[in-house]
């Protein structure tokens, strides 16, 4: 699974390197624009990918199995300009795709090149307007491509687009077209919510999913403001039948998802665990009912779900509400009912399911934190204590991002509960170890110091058990990190002295 989040920054790029070649990403060895063979290559590799709903990943530098291999100075990085790319990909295709690049280099000498290919703004595939051709050693003509040729990205491979292909883009094209129809509509029903809010919590508006966001951000409002929970209740019941139905259609449920994780996060936000509490049992009602039924796209909606479950932990642990990230964690899933083998959350049961149907390629649970991210950012009404103006252009994403950061502490959080209290075999996966340490470390700290908040999240433990817990997540999360370039190492001093004076003979150090 490839989270096509806009990023090209260094941690996108350990992701990337870790998932393998498929339909939204190519690793290239040996790439040399001022040869026309490799140019008109890579201008075919950007066509296709960028036919594809999302656009993809193209590594220059990177052999077949996903390692760098080539030496820092060896790629002419003038010729790897996004702009310059982008202008020569052009000139082959009436149309406009979008190319950015971004140069970096390891610790281990190599260098690496990321194009980011966004997909064709008006969502439709591109044909070839001119053919694409150079002439060989031996003096021949070679053809990459021919003018009208329509081509797509599927697998590793580019091939002529099919009938098979339709559905997908359509879907997308489909998508687009019903989101610019409903804007006046829209519109309307954003004054009429307005209005009702302006009534000073006298009405209530009612809920649809079928309201953008905004708007339905404001109906949920009035709502909360009113101190009335009848309709977000009903709403929740009618959210956990649509999107639990085989008969409701992809995108409709995911908009129905996103709008109880919209619930969700207002209701914390303005501190009415009920509601909150509420929006996270839908999700994991749904969460069960689609594991049970174990058909069709299940183990995908599965991760979409366990998404925006870490969206929600990840702001109730910005809210400081260590109860509520313990609500959202402490789910078991036993599947078959009465089989025996339990997880001890739903959120490890997600992770598995993705690992094993290879959207999160062998260790690399940290995807669905970008995954996490990703949505977060697309969605304000999911971050109502992040504006959009902190919110950094993901081409600029560092280590103040308060939203990457506080996925990865709950993250850590959730590892840390279930590994200490949590009911069944399978406990917590620390995902975050796919990133930098000093993103995850504040949820040491914090644990370690504050009493307060590790009693609501601890509700069953003395501070042993949760030293012990620290101990063997940590040490799961620095062995881990090796797959990434090893951004773990000891844990953080008021941790570390935490664990010292409550296991005086543990070491403590990773």
């Amino acid at each position: 699974m490839i989270v096509l989040d806009g990023r090209n920054d260094r941690e996108k790029l350990d992701e990337l390197l870790a998932a393998g070649e498929q339909t939204h990403l190519e690793y290239k060895a040996v790439l040399d624009l001022s040869q026309a063979r490799d140019k008109l290559n890579l201008v075919k590799d950007v066509v296709t990918m960028s036919n594809r709903p999302g656009g993809g990943y193209i590594l220059v530098g990177v052999d077949d199995a996903g390692t760098p291999c080539r030496t820092s100075g060896e790629l002419d990085r003038k010729r790897f300009d996004g702009a310059a790319i982008g202008q020569s990909v052009r000139s082959y295709i009436d149309g406009q795709i979008e190319v950015h690049t971004q140069v970096h280099d390891l610790d281990d000498g190599h260098e690496v090149v990321v194009i980011r290919v966004e997909s064709h703004r008006d969502g439709l595939p591109v044909p070839m307007a001119k053919i694409g051709q150079f002439r060989n050693d031996n003096g021949k003509d070679v053809v990459v491509f021919r003018e009208g040729e329509v081509l797509i990205r599927e697998g590793s491979a580019n091939v002529p687009l099919r009938h098979t292909h339709w559905p997908e883009l359509l879907t997308a094209r489909d998508r687009r077209i019903r989101e610019q129809a409903q804007e006046n509509i829209q519109e309307l029903v954003a004054q009429l919510v307005g209005q009702i809010r302006s009534q000073g919590g006298r009405v209530v508006a009612p809920l649809a999913a079928g309201m953008d966001e905004a708007t339905f951000t404001d109906a949920v409002l009035s709502n909360l403001e009113a101190g009335s929970d009848i309709r977000l209740q009903q709403f929740l019941a009618q959210a956990r039948n649509v999107a639990a139905s085989s008969q409701s259609e992809p995108d409709q449920v995911t908009d129905i998802l996103d709008r109880v994780t919209v619930l969700g996060a207002q209701a914390i936000f303005f501190g009415r665990d009920d509601e909150a509490g509420a929006a996270v049992d839908t999700l994991h009602e749904v969460y069960m009912q689609v594991a049970a039924a174990g058909s069709g796209n299940t183990v995908s909606r599965l991760v979409e779900i366990i998404t925006r479950a870490y969206v929600l932990g990840s702001l109730a642990l910005r809210r400081r509400r260590w109860s509520l990230v313990r609500y959202v964690v402490h789910k078991p899933v036993e599947l078959p009912p009465g089989g025996g083998y339990v997880y001890a959350s739903w959120l490890r049961h997600g992770q598995v399911e993705g690992s094993r149907a290879n959207l999160f390629p062998p260790g690399n649970g940290g995807l669905l934190i970008s995954a996490a991210r990703a949505l977060a950012a697309d969605h304000p009404a999911m971050r109502p204590d992040v504006p959009d103006e902190v919110v950094p252009p993901i081409e600029d994403l560092d280590h103040t991002d308060e939203l990457l950061n506080a996925l990865c502490q709950f993250d850590l959080a959730y590892c840390l509960t279930v590994a200490a209290e949590g009911k069944g075999q399978a406990r917590g996966y620390p995902a975050c170890a796919a990133f930098h340490q000093t993103r995850a470390d504040p949820t040491y700290v914090t644990l370690a110091t504050d009493g307060e908040a590790r009693g609501e999240l601890f509700t069953e433990s003395d501070d042993a058990l949760v030293a012990g817990a620290m101990v063997r997540v940590h040490d799961l999360a620095e062995k881990e990190s090796w797959n990434y370039g090893g951004f773990w190492s000891d844990l953080p001093l008021p941790a570390l002295k935490f664990v010292r004076d409550h296991l005086p003979d543990v070491d403590g150090s990773a």
